[in-house]
């Protein structure tokens, strides 16, 4: 953490009034203090296909932009004084299995906000696995900061925004019961995929979740303790967790809760998605998601062409990894396949 930041914390939050334009790119700790780090967005899009990214365009533009750190509560203040766009509809997904897709498609939609794996979100919901496991005082003052932080980076900076569309980290998906508590009535999705092939992917390129140091996150997800998790190989672990996830959506799904199928992903399926987020794009917005679907979803500054890799992966799963997926996560899936076959 730099100097700058170390000297910027914030005691009289009168000089937070009019913060347009500065969003919380982060939730971090100074000098032992729980907050979070602002950044002046003025002027920047987010269109990157992870909010991250554009966090670190904005930092490298060659313009020097403002940073900021202060303590939760001052989200409290802000929440009086920011306009911002109530949430339209949330993403969760099992990883690697089309979401980032789909939040792309949100971004062709006029208007728009799309937050994709904001730091300050999903490390935010992480509190409640670590810090509020069993303490309804903190898990209710969790939910309050993470209602103003969706509040801030949801605020209008050009004031034409009239949808905020968030994609949350796989692992957020398993407290979406506390989210919902917080936002009874926004519609959400949850996209998954066959699991041998989610394994590959994520065993092919290691994401930060599945070797994050704090393991009890993934030991609250797989319900274990995270001394036993120390001891899993990545094939069991990611089995485990993304078969929890499955059986966390089978529990779930309602009429407000979508279930999506990466197979199923199509320019048609994704109008579906939107529709059922009571948003009706035009023509040229649909042209534009058509584009879009054609090339690889996380590669905005380079676009490729998009290449189906279903056999690919199937080809490449070792016995270890079938073995895992069958004992953790086969079953959890063929019974949410069944559930979003009967909700058709």
């Amino acid at each position: 953490m730099s100097h700058k930041i170390l000297c910027l914390f914030v005691a009289n939050y009168s000089v937070l009034q009019d913060l347009k334009g500065w969003l919380p790119v982060d939730a971090v700790v100074v000098d032992g203090r729980p907050g979070l780090r602002w950044l002046d967005m003025s002027g920047v899009s987010l269109t990157e296909p992870f909010f991250q990214e554009t966090v670190e365009r904005a930092e490298a533009d060659g313009n020097a932009r403002g940073e900021l750190f202060t303590e939760f509560d001052a989200l409290l203040q802000l929440e009086k004084s920011l306009d911002s766009v109530a949430p339209t509809g949330f993403i969760f997904h099992s990883s690697r299995c089309g979401s980032t897709l789909v939040a792309n498609a949100c971004r062709s939609i006029s208007n728009s906000i799309v937050l994709s794996e904001a730091n300050a979100i999903d490390k935010l919901i992480a509190r409640f696995i670590t810090d509020a496991t069993r303490d309804k005082v903190k898990e209710s003052l969790y939910s309050v900061f993470l209602r103003g932080v969706v509040h801030a980076l949801g605020q209008r900076r050009t004031g034409a925004e009239q949808y905020l569309f968030i994609k949350f980290a796989s692992s957020s998906f398993s407290q979406i019961e506390r989210i919902r508590r917080i936002w009874p009535n926004v519609p959400w999705l949850f996209l998954y995929r066959d699991p041998v092939e989610t394994i590959v992917s994520n065993l092919n390129e290691i994401p930060p979740w599945l070797v994050d140091k704090d393991r009890r996150v993934l030991a609250a997800i797989i319900g274990s303790s995270w001394e036993a998790v120390e001891q899993m190989s990545l094939e069991e672990l990611c089995a485990r967790t993304i078969g929890g996830f499955y059986a966390t959506a089978h529990r779930l799904a309602n009429a407000n809760g979508m279930l999506l199928n990466y197979e199923q992903l199509s320019v048609p399926e994704i109008a579906r998605v939107l529709s059922f987020f009571n948003v009706s794009p035009t023509s040229e917005e649909m042209e534009e998601i058509a584009c879009r679907s054609g090339f690889y979803s996380k590669a905005a500054s380079s676009p490729r062409e998009f290449v189906a890799d279903r056999r690919a992966k199937q080809e490449r799963a070792s016995d270890r990894i079938r073995e895992m997926a069958a004992a953790w996560a086969i079953e959890p899936y063929r019974l949410l396949e069944e559930k979003r076959l009967q909700s058709k």
